[in-house]
């Protein structure tokens, strides 16, 4: 996405505000992208801890942390929204893992 103007172009405030907020829809529809794979990944994994993955959360949340460093960024914070969003995502993954689960007949 190519801003329609930059930053230093804005003549006022509300010309500033169009612009974040065309950023934002562009980041919410990228987010919504990236939940249609996480989705997806769910006809791969198998049980709780493959959904989990520990080891790869920790890595996706470490390596956001630092591609927000080299923009600048605080990596604390995007640290902090990664490790929220993949939170999130997992909690939607198990529930989806539990629904692709066959059930046990009763009594069985």
């Amino acid at each position: 996405m190519k801003p329609a103007k930059n930053p230093s172009e804005c003549a006022c405030k509300e010309e500033i505000r169009e612009q974040i907020d065309r950023i934002d829809q562009e980041i919410i529809a990228l987010f919504g992208l990236r939940f249609q794979y996480v989705s997806e990944i769910v006809k791969f994994k198998t049980d709780t801890e493959s959904i989990v993955a520990q080891h790869r959360k920790d890595h996706v949340i470490k390596v956001r942390g630092e591609w927000a460093e080299k923009h600048g960024l605080d990596k604390d914070t995007f640290e902090q929204i990664y490790r929220f969003l993949v939170d999130h995502n997992i909690g939607k993954e198990l529930e989806l893992l539990e629904r692709k689960e066959p059930q046990t007949p009763k009594g069985a």
